[in-house]
């Protein structure tokens, strides 16, 4: 099975292309942040070591049409596809390459992390009357296992 899931955010700017036939072609890089303790984080920054892994990626169609349309550089992103691997020959050397081709993406955030994107507010401050409906305290010796 080759499938990859990645949350990121994008490093440049996105530039849409085109083929001969139209079709559309994005080349774009996420940056991953690396799960480190604060200690290590702090460590690597003093160090001027990477704290996140830069990951390549293309998408076709559609989809490099929206992240081209909608998406800048900073913003978040979540990206669904799998690994392809290839090499080219440049001045006498094999370049291999190792790159996400990109099935779907989805819109995690914005590139503040001040609102969750669009539109959308955050609600958590207001309760509605009817939150409670349905629901009723379990002691947790009622409960079998």
């Amino acid at each position: 099975m080759n499938s990859v899931n990645l949350i990121g955010r994008l490093v440049r700017e996105p530039e849409l292309k085109y083929t001969q036939s139209g079709l559309a072609v994005l080349k774009f890089t996420v940056a991953v942040d690396r799960k480190l303790s604060k200690d290590k984080r702090d460590e690597a920054q003093a160090n001027n070591q990477p704290t996140a892994d830069f990951i390549s990626c293309t998408a076709f169609g559609k989809t490099a049409e929206v992240i081209g349309n909608y998406h800048s550089k900073g913003s978040q992103i979540g990206v669904e596809g799998r690994i392809q691997t290839g090499s080219y020959e440049k001045d006498g050397r094999t370049i291999y390459t190792t790159d996400v081709l990109v099935n779907s993406i989805t819109f995690v955030g914005s590139k503040n992390n001040n609102s969750g994107g669009g539109n959308y507010q955050n609600r958590n401050d207001q309760q509605d009357d009817y939150s409670d409906e349905g629901f009723f305290p379990v002691d947790n010796d009622d409960i079998p296992f």
